[in-house]
């Protein structure tokens, strides 16, 4: 496999007037560049997982078929680590303080289902520990983060209607619930710790419910889950989904960034949460991918999209890796 592709690609952000780590900042007008550092990686073609960065800075692929680690995000180690307990295509997996954290194991489709109301952890990346947590709300297709020392579920579907129900916990064992948001009640919100605060990015309906054919694109923000102040009624036109936030060079970047039913090429880019730029991207068009950074670059890997052919809906994986660099 190729270690490094010729493809690359640049992105140019002007100035303008956001899952993991909490920075600050202005936006000034930078070029940023692309690189696919490998064709296939050694784990399998998927989407829908995590990419977590452990203490001493080694990442973890959270896959669906187990665990690889890597240094530099070329070369991949499958680990003994198995793969995460839930089904993260409805559950949440958030990296809180120096573990991995697994929230609650679905069992069914998203019609009919039932939750194991447990959370595992891990913190060497060898073994998941589980952890019994009764008062756990029991939804899926909820928004998870870690802020302000807490790992936050926000919203879901609760397997009758959906909800605006937000839960918090120290530990992943003891869940308090907050006080009900004015936000209204969703599923599939993203939800991300920026410039010392808690953004809550669009949401909507799952699939035959009322409402479903409504995409959402407001941002919601709170210093504390309690008073919440919307600060954007949309981060495009038209409103995009399946994207991934991520923080990188003091910015909030939703990545994979798919339009009007049609996956895209495409990123959108905030300085604060309000102002939105959208950026092309040269990688495949996908949704559903994995993103993180080790404070010099901004990591992307896997995915999904769709196209049809000769009257039929085909789905296409990724596994290729890719980078995206300050010039």
């Amino acid at each position: 496999m190729s270690r490094r592709a010729v493809l690359t690609g640049m992105a140019s952000l002007p100035a303008v007037s956001c899952f993991p780590a909490d920075e600050r900042g202005t936006a000034p007008s930078t070029q940023y560049r692309w690189t696919r550092i490998l064709d296939e990686a050694p784990y399998p073609k998927s989407y829908n997982y995590h990419v977590h960065v452990a203490p001493g800075g080694r990442f973890f692929a959270l896959h669906p078929r187990g665990t690889w680690s890597s240094t530099d995000a070329v070369t991949w180690t499958k680990e003994s680590l198995p793969a995460v307990p839930n089904n993260t295509a409805y559950m949440g997996v958030v990296q809180h303080g120096n573990a991995s954290f697994a929230l609650e194991r679905h069992q069914g489709n998203y019609q009919e289902f039932t939750i194991d109301k447990k959370v595992w952890r891990t913190t060497d990346y060898r073994r998941w520990e589980g952890l019994d947590t009764p008062s756990l709300p029991g939804v899926i297709f909820y928004g998870c983060v870690s802020f302000g020392g807490f790992i936050w579920i926000l919203g879901g579907f609760d397997g009758r209607q959906s909800v605006n129900h937000i839960w918090r916990s120290a530990d992943g064992k003891s869940w308090d619930k907050m006080p009900d948001p004015p936000w209204s009640p969703r599923t599939q919100a993203k939800a991300v710790a920026f410039q010392d605060r808690l953004l809550l990015i669009g949401g909507g309906e799952i699939d035959g419910e009322p409402g479903s054919d409504i995409i959402r694109s407001e941002v919601w923000s709170t210093k504390d889950g309690r008073a919440w102040t919307k600060i954007a009624d949309h981060v495009g036109q038209p409103d995009p989904t399946a994207y991934v936030p991520q923080i990188f060079d003091n910015q909030l970047w939703l990545v994979g960034a798919n339009r009007s039913g049609a996956f895209k090429s495409e990123m959108i880019v905030s300085p604060n949460g309000r102002d939105w730029t959208p950026i092309s991207a040269p990688w495949s068009a996908r949704g559903g991918m994995a993103t993180w950074t080790d404070g010099t670059r901004m990591l992307m890997t896997g995915g999904k999209s769709s196209h049809v052919e000769n009257g039929e809906t085909l789905f296409e994986y990724s596994n290729d890796v890719w980078e995206m660099r300050k010039v």
